[in-house]
């Protein structure tokens, strides 16, 4: 874990604060840290603080008089927030297809056509239940991660996106996304869009599964790619 002594963040500490970003901090600063005016958290912008030791004393402190309010966490679990804003634009962090500008209203036309997203993805109501409901993917998905899930939709998901499968002692086999599970039970939204819960009890079997999604590498190009994210980016759910 890093401390205030030595900032040698690891992948780990990485990989936690992001986590822990989208757990405390997205709702207010948004998935790229530029949604509060004046304040830009992945370029470095803040209003009052620069060092990372300020950065973790505003994040369980927070500011009186604004709508920074204090956080419960400890200081090692603030420094992983600090590890993830300091990596948030890092060039090594990003890949070329993200990186490049593209056209939200090209973006929606392949979403729904060529690509073919819109059978599985659910946008304000329209579209499939079988992947996550994208409404509010410009709050809740960075660029990077939107083209990592295209790119390699079996390296890496967020916990409300993983595909999962449950086997019941009763032979029924259901798929859907994980939501939450604990030592008792296991929730997932399946692919009727249905919430089902299960008791540990009662399952023969659980486990992730390899991913329906298709990978888009090859099958869409550079700014094919650049204008889905781009859509998914203006998605900041019902206004």
């Amino acid at each position: 874990m890093a401390s205030a002594q030595a900032h040698n963040y690891t992948r780990a500490d990485i990989d936690e604060g992001l986590l822990r970003y989208r757990a405390s901090c997205i709702g207010c600063h948004g998935s790229d840290g530029s949604s509060v005016s004046g304040i830009d958290l992945g370029r470095g912008k803040f209003r009052r603080v620069s060092t990372d030791e300020e950065l973790v004393d505003v994040i369980l402190n927070g500011v009186p008089g604004t709508g920074m309010p204090p956080t419960f966490l400890t200081r090692p679990s603030a420094y992983t927030i600090v590890a993830f804003l300091r990596t948030m634009n890092d060039a090594n962090e990003r890949r070329t297809i993200a990186a490049q500008f593209g056209d939200a209203a090209r973006g929606r036309t392949i979403f729904e056509n060529k690509g073919g997203c819109i059978g599985c993805h659910r946008i304000r109501g329209q579209g499939g239940r079988a992947g996550p409901d994208l409404s509010e993917a410009g709050l809740t998905l960075r660029s990077i991660e939107v083209e990592r899930a295209m790119l390699d939709p079996d390296a890496d998901y967020p916990l409300a996106s993983r595909p999962f499968r449950v086997l019941t002692k009763g032979g029924t086999a259901v798929r859907g996304a994980l939501l939450n599970q604990d030592s008792y039970t296991i929730q997932i939204r399946d692919e009727h869009g249905n919430l089902r819960s299960f008791a540990k009890s009662d399952v023969r079997e659980s486990g992730p599964v390899k991913s329906p999604m298709p990978s888009y590498r090859g099958r869409l190009d550079a700014q094919e790619m650049a204008d889905i994210i781009a859509y998914l980016g203006s998605q900041r759910g019902v206004h």
